[in-house]
């Protein structure tokens, strides 16, 4: 029991420090104008595989099992498939759901200015992107869905956890407005349920890496200006 509470004390944690993380980047953005693409920090992606690598060490000392946080799976490639074949349909829902929103509410409704600071100028910072998008998408499904989803469910149903865990998973992009919070939390939302229906982190992170990578492309191919000061 006492490793249980230590396994979901160290959880709230780390989500503390991700949401103070995201929100002090978040104040950044809106003061300053980067002269470089945000996503390719060295600092950034440095600290999110130092907090993956905080993770891997608390689920397989305190966690309850690679089972269980669903890092181990013996139909790997058809877990990938099926997220990646989730994260191509979400795509376009997210899109048009931002395109919906902003028709009813107007545009300000969506805050773009993070995709702006991470849509690539070339094809060499755009392989970079796809390849930070990575560490970027495991570290929140390790947060977000492997960890709280396994570790709460010493005492409370995970597909009652899932919902409020999605709303934070919303709130922490309301600087991209209200769409930003309500279509992140739905994503929130599908996501827990493909990882508890699947049993896999592997399905969840092919599904959001695939959309992740899907939302830039499409912003690019829309000729969305990049953010960069000068």
């Amino acid at each position: 029991m006492t490793k249980q509470i230590a396994f979901v004390v160290l959880v709230m944690l780390l989500l503390a420090v991700l949401a103070w993380t995201t929100e002090q980047s978040s104040r950044l953005l809106r003061r300053i104008t980067p002269a470089y693409n945000v996503l390719l920090s060295l600092p950034d992606n440095a600290a999110r595989l130092f907090l993956i690598l905080v993770c891997v060490v608390a689920g397989l000392w305190l966690g309850p099992g690679v089972d269980a946080l669903g890092w181990q799976t013996d139909r790997l490639w058809q877990d990938v498939a099926l997220g990646g074949a989730a994260g191509l349909l979400a795509a376009p829902l997210t899109v048009l759901g931002g395109n919906l929103a902003a028709k009813r509410w107007g545009p300000g409704v969506y805050d773009n200015r993070l995709l702006r600071a991470i849509v690539p100028v070339n094809e060499r910072e755009w392989w970079g992107v796809v390849l930070a998008l990575l560490p970027a998408a495991l570290l929140e499904e390790m947060l977000f869905r492997s960890m709280p989803l396994a570790g709460l469910s010493y005492w409370i149903s995970p597909w009652v956890v899932m919902w409020p865990l999605a709303l934070f998973f919303g709130l922490l992009h309301r600087s991209q407005g209200e769409w930003g919070v309500v279509g992140t939390a739905l994503l929130g939302v599908l996501l827990s349920a493909l990882f508890l229906l699947t049993g896999s982190i592997w399905a969840t992170l092919a599904a959001h890496w695939v959309l992740n990578v899907l939302e830039v492309s499409l912003a690019r191919r829309q000729g969305l200006r990049p953010l960069r000061a000068g």
